[in-house]
């Protein structure tokens, strides 16, 4: 699944308060960004989703309006990471973030009302002041003024987790949750906790979702894109029904696999067989699903065109998995993949006595071959050339794409990665540890902190 921010991905406002809203969207890794999704292997039954996730959309994928989003999905993923803005970019963002951290500065909340109380809660959320946005947020919604309701609620949730207050963040979030209508705003400010909770490894995440099933089940079966009461902020279809997945992706990461499959049969039941999808709708509905079944099979042998680490590298994945293998999937014009491979080596290299293994794999688009003399930061590291067919058997549209498996080669992970997975206490290791039950070694120079707010 991609946080789209995913991970976020970056959508300004989930810079502003940590969601996307009304930002047509992904973690993060700004989290509650929009998804596109879809991915090698086995068995008969994802065979036979493969077949679906590339075939069913073809005509679909014919029309101007299916390639035009094909042909920006890479520059909307580069734009996605603030570690790809220019000098120039970020300079113009630092200087209105300080002209609205110095007006939030002079301003009381206390002074403000309707329209300007809330404009003031999202001017001082752009300038990182986060106590002053929270109270003008919290004062907005104790107005009971309709209009910006829901986006305060999620500036005040995005405030919150920026200030370290997860609990109370939370809290915030079930409040939405149970008190306002389940439109659009409320699905990407849960969206974005259920992520966010995901990535620092609280098992809140799984009870979110699971209060949130029942609405976004009856969301889904109206067949139509999830619009705002207030605003235009919409989730279309196929995202709702990836979105709606997670109540069963977190139960078999905790190991319930009959619970799992109840949430998926919801999901599938809840979908109108009448419901008018895109092309977009189709890739996200088949990619969701075609990553869920691959959960808990086999991963099957992946050929390898070239190694980048060396050239007397070994050519192939090592089939003695160790105690895990992890895999980072990405394209080769995804920039913000690539600055991770370093880390992601020194991760290998620091749990070489468990060992866990990690390898990054790059494509290009199937027929194409990756000039490999545009991939010189790459050397060294532990990454391998793959086809753009075998990275798409794994359903890859959201990037970096993470797959982990277990000492048997079984598929236990398949998401996102934010940007920092590989860092002191981050994602990879809290996966793994969920998995096998012990920490990861993470690189050496990295030390264990509190994982940043889901904000590339």
């Amino acid at each position: 699944m991609r946080f789209r921010h995913s991970p976020g991905k970056v959508c300004l406002s989930a810079l502003i308060v940590g969601l996307c809203g009304a930002v047509n969207l992904p973690g993060a890794q700004a989290a509650a960004l929009k998804p596109v999704n879809a991915r090698t292997v086995g068995t008969d039954a994802t065979d036979r989703t493969r077949s679906e996730a590339t075939g069913a959309n073809s005509a679909d994928a014919e029309l101007p309006g299916a390639i035009y989003k094909d042909a920006m999905h890479p520059l909307d993923v580069v734009r996605e990471s603030m570690e790809n803005w220019s000098d120039s970019e970020l300079a113009a963002l630092g200087i209105g973030m300080h002209m609205a951290r110095e007006a939030c500065d002079r301003m009381k909340p206390e002074d403000y009302s309707k329209d300007d109380l809330y404009d003031l809660a999202h001017l001082c959320a752009f300038g990182q002041d986060w106590d002053p946005a929270n109270a003008a947020a919290q004062r907005y919604i104790e107005s009971k003024a309709p209009e910006h309701r829901a986006q305060a609620f999620a500036i005040s949730v995005g405030a919150f987790v920026h200030l370290n207050e997860i609990n109370l963040a939370l809290a915030t979030t079930w409040a939405m949750l149970l008190t306002e209508p389940y439109d659009a705003e409320a699905a990407y400010t849960v969206r974005y906790m259920k992520d966010y909770l995901e990535v620092v490894g609280s098992p809140d995440a799984l009870r979110l979702a699971i209060e949130e099933h029942e609405k976004i089940i009856d969301a889904l079966s109206k067949g139509t894109p999830l619009k705002a009461v207030y605003g235009d902020a919409v989730v279309n279809t196929g995202l709702l029904y990836e979105m709606a997945m997670k109540a069963a992706f977190f139960e078999r990461y905790a190991g319930d696999e009959a619970q799992a499959a109840v949430y998926e049969g919801d999901v599938e039941r809840a979908l109108p067989k009448d419901a008018v999808l895109t092309g977009e709708d189709r890739q996200e509905i088949d990619s969701a699903n075609l990553q869920y079944r691959l959960l808990g099979t086999e991963l099957q042998h992946i050929p390898v065109i070239r190694p980048y680490k060396s050239a007397t590298a070994n050519t192939q994945i090592n089939t003695n998995y160790g105690a895990a293998t992890v895999l980072v999937i990405f394209p080769d014009w995804c920039v913000q993949c690539k600055k991770m491979m370093p880390t992601m080596t020194k991760f290998g290299v620091a749990n070489e006595g468990t060992p866990i293994h990690a390898y990054g794999l790059i494509f290009n688009e199937p027929g194409e071959v990756t000039a490999a003399a545009t991939q010189k930061e790459l050397l060294g590291t532990n990454v391998m050339e793959i086809s753009g067919e075998t990275a798409h058997s794994f359903g890859t549209s959201d990037y970096p794409l993470g797959v982990v498996v277990d000492h048997a080669g079984m598929i236990r992970f398949i998401g996102a990665l934010p940007s920092d997975a590989f860092n002191g206490d981050g994602y990879m290791e809290r996966v793994i540890t969920r998995m096998i039950g012990n920490r990861a070694k993470m690189p050496e120079g990295f030390s264990d902190k509190a994982t940043k707010p889901l904000v590339h």
